[in-house]
Order: C-alpha cells, then sequence, then structure tokens
C-alpha cells in the first residue's frame, strides 16, 4: 500500500505529508517486528500498527482540525508545567530555609520539602 502511494504521488507529494511519514514509520516497525522476533520487549512494536486506524483523520477534516489543535497544545501545556515546577521548587526551598530547625522531619531537606 505504501508503495502504491509512493509510486502515485511520486517523492515529492508523498513526503510533504506527515501522515505519510507517520503511515511508513508504523508499516516499516511492524515488518521489523515480525522478522526480529526473539528480541524481549520488540515484539511490541507490533501494537503501532493499531496507531493506523489513525490515517482516517486524513479523510475527516474537522477531526484532523481537533487532532492539530490538541498537538499543538502540548508545547504550551508543557511550558506551563515547567512554571509550576519551578514555583514549586521556589517554595520548597524557602520552606527548608525558615522551617528546618522547628520540624527537621518534613522540612530537613529539599526533596522531602
Amino acid at each position: 500500500e505504501i508503495l502504491c502511494n509512493l509510486f502515485v504521488h511520486w517523492w515529492s507529494e508523498f513526503f510533504t505529508d506527515g501522515w505519510n511519514y507517520f503511515d511508513t514509520i508504523a508499516v516499516a516497525l511492524s515488518v521489523t517486528a515480525f522478522f526480529v522476533s526473539d528480541l524481549p520487549g520488540f515484539s511490541l512494536l507490533r501494537l503501532v500498527r493499531v496507531f493506523r486506524v489513525l490515517r482516517l483523520l486524513k479523510r475527516l477534516s474537522w477531526m484532523r482540525l481537533i487532532i492539530n489543535s490538541l498537538v499543538s497544545s502540548v508545547i504550551p501545556v508543557f511550558n506551563a508545567f515547567v512554571v509550576v515546577v519551578l514555583i514549586t521548587a521556589i517554595y520548597a526551598v524557602l520552606a527548608v530555609s525558615l522551617f528546618r530547625d522547628r520540624n527537621s522531619v518534613l522540612f530537613g531537606d529539599f526533596s522531602r520539602a
């Protein structure tokens, strides 16, 4: 199927679509897992074939819009997570500095605070 798609769209059109990359990687991993079945844990890569169903999103424009929105929101959510971790770390350092003498069990070092 990939070879037919590659032949019909030629090289340039085939590799401009990100879904074709995903499909190629999924098929390559499942074929590799089929031939190299004696490595432990490598057979789990056959499960990547299940994700080929995501190719249907190429046909459904409203679903593709939702998926693209979710993917584009990953980096801003990660940035917010980093800010929350930094603020928590600052408060942990303050807690260790201020309350170490009062309760050394809870505030003895940074990891406990």
